[in-house]
């Protein structure tokens, strides 16, 4: 006798039901492994690899390299790569280091990266930097209003392929060249940097790491304006400053992982070392084009100086028709040279703008205004972008940091972008010891 089954509409909806059903009924068993020694079903790998490759392809179309910023930029690659030592090199290696055997026995294992980067657009290493991988152990950066970071990291991802060992030892891990002014050796003798063998048991090889990126005498190691000039900053400011980092109030996907580890007295004691150093002398020489990567408007990276674009004359040229007409410390219109943003950024700095609600820089920062308050850091001396994103984070409400912070919060809501950049150039060519 032949049976027929009618398939109706309350049927079809059953079988969500019964899916669902069975699927808790599979889960609930306890059956199913989770095991990492028993790895994936073949068919089971490649699905989740096809997902996990769609998903980072789709996902990342909005992203793009911020227009005129160069992945090839030394000052990028330098600032990345102490970061890339602590926080990738553990699970992926690194130019002249193994992986873990405890690292691959993880499912999925972590790849080595200098073999796998080519296989990925700029913007999908960005989307993998800024938001990691669910279930994989790769961990989302830490500060998502730090894109300049992310930027700087794929800078590094690219410079891998073919690095050398030396290089990588160089860029990351502070090199062999113990006791040279700058250097950051991880074993450096204590007899070789003068004051080093007064520090604590824990501080002496927290500094190693920290000059790793910044060098002992903290104006930063490698490329040129990688890293900001901590030498010579009030102690008070960065021992505020290093305690913020920890507590995350004061955002970095590369300082709060490094400060974070660390107990009080210990970033106390490294507060009191750079704040000891010589800052150095001031930049001198033309002013060179925009390099490195800044925060701009609504917490975008781009490139420093943007107001007046990359190509810019270094000469101002004079003003004509309406634009003579209007005053440098305005929303559009001049100046359209390096110099002339230059001196917009001095004379917001030493004489302020009353009409945009500006007060004078030097008022606070300047060597009159660090003595009064010593919450307040020395700005001279300080990279173009540094200063650039430092101030754009507070435009939008990112920054946190010492007791003097919600200061610059009103202060920075009253800028234009061309008023921030203005600044951030002069005073990354001012003097150091003024």
């Amino acid at each position: 006798m032949k049976r027929t089954v009618e398939i109706t509409w309350r049927r079809l909806a059953l079988l969500p039901v019964i899916g669902v059903a069975g699927a808790l009924l599979v889960g609930g068993s306890g059956l199913v492994s989770i095991a990492a020694s028993s790895g994936h079903l073949a068919p089971v790998e490649w699905f989740l690899h096809w997902t996990f490759n769609r998903a980072v392809v789709t996902q990342s179309l909005p992203i793009a390299v911020p227009a005129g910023v160069d992945l090839a930029d030394p000052l990028l690659v330098q600032r990345a790569a102490g970061h890339f030592a602590s926080g990738c090199a553990p699970c992926h290696g690194a130019p002249g280091e193994k992986q873990s055997p405890l690292t691959q026995a993880m499912v999925p294992p972590p790849p080595r990266l200098e073999e796998n980067v080519g296989h990925w657009r700029d913007r999908e290493l960005f989307w993998l930097g800024l938001h990691g991988i669910k279930y994989s152990g790769m961990p989302a950066w830490t500060a998502p209003s730090r894109p300049d970071e992310v930027w700087s990291m794929v800078a590094f991802l690219r410079a891998l392929p073919g690095m050398k060992a030396e290089t990588y030892a160089d860029l990351a891990l502070g090199g062999g060249q113990a006791g040279k002014a700058g250097a950051a050796p991880t074993d450096a003798a204590p007899g070789l940097i003068p004051g080093l063998a007064a520090l604590g048991e824990k501080a002496a090889p927290a500094l190693a790491d920290c000059a790793r990126c910044h060098g002992y005498d903290g104006r930063g190691r490698g490329a040129p304006g990688a890293f900001p000039n901590i030498a010579g900053q009030p102690e008070a400011y960065l021992a505020a400053t290093l305690l913020a980092y920890a507590s995350g109030t004061r955002e970095s996907g590369i300082m709060t992982p490094a400060a974070g580890i660390h107990e009080e007295a210990t970033l106390r004691e490294l507060a009191a070392w750079y704040a000891a150093q010589d800052p150095g002398p001031a930049t001198s020489g033309p002013i060179p084009p925009p390099a490195g990567v800044a925060i701009g408007y609504e917490g975008a990276a781009r490139l420093p100086r943007g107001s007046i674009g990359p190509g810019a004359p270094d000469i101002e040229p004079a003003p004509s028709g309406a634009a003579a007409a209007l005053d440098p410390a305005a929303a559009n219109g001049p100046p359209y040279s390096t110099a002339g943003l230059s001196e917009l950024g001095r004379r917001i700095a030493q004489e302020g703008l009353p009409e945009r609600k500006l007060a004078a820089c030097e008022t606070c920062h300047g060597a009159a205004g660090r003595a009064r308050n010593p919450n307040h850091p020395r700005l001279a001396g300080q990279p173009e972008w540094f200063i650039a994103t430092q101030l754009q984070l507070w435009k939008d409400d990112h920054r946190g940091g010492t007791p003097s912070n919600h200061v610059m919060i009103p202060i920075a809501t009253n800028m234009t972008q061309e008023q921030i950049d203005a600044l951030a150039l002069w005073y990354s060519r001012a003097d150091p010891a003024r």
